[in-house]
C-alpha cells in the first residue's frame, strides 16, 4: 500500500517541481521588474544553472502531467461511473507545500553556492514574493489538473466496450428441441393409438 501511494504521488511531485521553477522565475520578475537589475541579481545569487533547470522542469512537468492524465484515462476505461478524485483544495495544499519547500531550498542553496550571506535573502522582497507566487501557481495547477483529470476519465468511460448480454448461441434451439419433441411426435402420428387390426376382430 505504501509503495502504491508513493507511485501515485510521484507524478504530482514532478508537477510541483515544474511549478516551483515557473514560480521562481515569476517571483524574480515581480520582485525586480527592471531587466538589467534582475540579470545582475540572478548572476550574483548563483543562478548560472538556470537554463538547464528550466529545460529539466519542462520535460519533467510534461511527463508528469501525461502520466497523471493517462492514469485517469485508464481508470475511466474500467470504471462504470465517475470516480471521486482528490479534491482541488487538498491537491492545492499538497502542491503548495512541495513548491514552497523546493523554492526555499533553491534559494538557500543558491546563496550558499554564491557565497552570499543568508540574512540578505531574509531582508529582500524575493523570498516573500516567491512564497506568495508559489502558492498562487499551486492553486492554478490544482484546478487545471482536476479539470483535465475529469476530462481524461470521461474520455475513458466513453470508450468503454458495452457489456454483451446476448445469450449463448444454440441454447434457445436446444431448449426448443427438447420441449417441443413430444408435440412433434404427436403431430407426426407416432404417439396416436392405431385402430384395432381386422384380423384380431376375426
Amino acid at each position: 500500500m505504501r509503495w502504491r501511494r508513493l507511485a501515485h504521488r510521484l507524478p504530482l511531485t514532478g508537477v510541483a517541481v515544474a511549478g516551483a521553477v515557473v514560480g521562481h522565475m515569476v517571483a524574480y520578475v515581480l520582485a525586480v521588474p527592471e531587466p538589467t537589475a534582475r540579470m545582475v541579481l540572478l548572476g550574483a545569487t548563483g543562478h548560472a544553472y538556470w537554463t538547464a533547470a528550466i529545460a529539466a522542469a519542462v520535460v519533467l512537468g510534461l511527463a508528469s502531467v501525461a502520466t497523471t492524465l493517462l492514469g485517469r484515462f485508464r481508470a475511466g476505461l474500467v470504471a462504470s461511473r465517475s470516480q471521486p478524485g482528490e479534491s482541488v483544495a487538498r491537491l492545492a495544499r499538497h502542491l503548495a507545500g512541495l513548491q514552497v519547500a523546493i523554492y526555499l531550498v533553491q534559494e538557500v542553496l543558491e546563496r550558499l553556492e554564491a557565497g552570499v550571506p543568508l540574512h540578505a535573502l531574509l531582508g529582500g522582497r524575493v523570498l516573500l514574493v516567491g512564497v506568495a507566487v508559489q502558492v498562487a501557481i499551486a492553486v492554478g495547477l490544482a484546478v487545471l489538473l482536476a479539470v483535465a483529470g475529469r476530462a481524461a476519465e470521461a474520455a475513458g468511460r466513453a470508450l468503454q466496450q458495452p457489456p454483451d448480454h446476448r445469450e449463448p448461441v444454440g441454447l434457445p434451439a436446444t431448449a426448443d428441441l427438447v420441449l417441443g419433441w413430444p408435440s412433434r411426435l404427436l403431430a407426426a402420428g407416432l404417439g396416436s393409438r392405431a385402430p384395432p387390426c381386422s384380423w384380431i376382430a376375426r
